[in-house]
This record gives structure tokens, C-alpha cells and sequence, in this order.
């Protein structure tokens, strides 16, 4: 599943060491809420800054569940400062369009041609249930690279560490 065909121009000239963070929503965005989180994500991406210099930063919604912010430090370092800004910017993000981003125990997988997104307590269930198996493709958060995401984002259940808690 390549979810990076849209933005490849804007990461074509990002290191594959950028760093990538991820944001999983507890519910999926309709096009009119990605259109304009999006215009909100591309907004604070082009002023997102590190002790006054601009980040060569980037973000996305993939699957319309989960935004990625991505930072090629290769570029300029991020701060402290410029994290709390970033997590200011997805509070915003969660007070404006009633959202919650910052939920680790909710994982998203593909199910009967969908994304879902659930808890951990749940994906479990299903597994005991037999409505997901080890083939179910799930989406990776953990991963901390672009290069990663790029290329290792989703995992079937099977290989995901998800496997070992549910």
C-alpha cells in the first residue's frame, strides 16, 4: 500500500531520516474536514519554526484517520520549542474540529475494503472473533523515519507488535 503516491513531490527532496510523527484520529474525517485540516497542516507547516529559523516540514492526512507531520533536520534541528509548537498546533487541531488526536491505544486496519480505527481492548476482541486474522494490514505510528513510512507503514497483524498485546 503506497499512501505517499499524492505527496511525493513534496518529500521527493526530504531526507529519509526526517522525522515523522503521527496522530491518529478517534474517528475518520470527511473530505470537507481533510480539505480544510489540510489547508490548516500545509498553513503551519510553511511557519513552523526552530529558534527563528522555518523547518522544511510537511504533513498529511493518510487514510483519512491519521495526520503525519514530517521534519527533515538534515535541513535545521527541531527544538523543544518548535515541539511544543507542533503540539499546540494538533491541540488546535483536536479543539477545532473535535477530534482526538493524542489517543495511543487507538490502532487503524484495514477491514472489509475499509479503515477502521479501535482500541487495543477491541482489536483484540475482533481477533478472538475471528473478524480480523494475522493477514489484517494495520498502520505502523511507531515508526520514526521517513523511510520507514515510506516503506514499512502498514504491517499485517502478524508482523506488527500489536500481535504480542492482543
Amino acid at each position: 500500500m503506497d499512501v505517499f503516491l499524492e505527496s511525493n513531490l513534496k518529500l521527493e527532496t526530504f531526507s529519509p531520516s526526517s522525522k515523522v510523527w503521527f496522530f491518529t484520529s478517534d474517528k475518520a474525517l470527511n473530505e470537507s474536514e481533510q480539505l480544510l485540516i489540510q489547508i490548516d497542516i500545509d498553513f503551519f507547516c510553511a511557519h513552523w519554526d526552530s529558534h527563528g529559523v522555518v523547518l522544511k516540514a510537511a504533513g498529511f492526512i493518510l487514510f483519512s484517520r491519521i495526520l503525519m507531520l514530517v521534519v527533515d533536520e538534515s535541513f535545521h534541528s527541531i527544538s523543544g520549542c518548535s515541539m511544543d509548537k507542533s503540539v499546540a498546533f494538533i491541540k488546535m487541531i483536536e479543539s477545532k474540529y473535535k477530534l482526538s488526536l493524542f489517543n495511543r491505544l487507538l490502532q487503524s486496519a484495514f477491514v472489509n475494503n475499509d479503515w477502521h480505527t479501535a482500541s487495543t481492548a477491541s482489536w483484540s476482541e475482533k481477533l478472538k472473533s475471528n473478524e480480523i486474522n494475522l493477514e489484517t494490514v494495520f498502520v505502523d505510528t511507531l515508526v520514526n523515519n521517513l523511510q520507514d513510512a515510506q516503506h514499512h507503514l502498514t504491517k499485517k497483524l502478524g508482523d506488527f507488535w500489536l500481535k504480542r498485546v492482543i
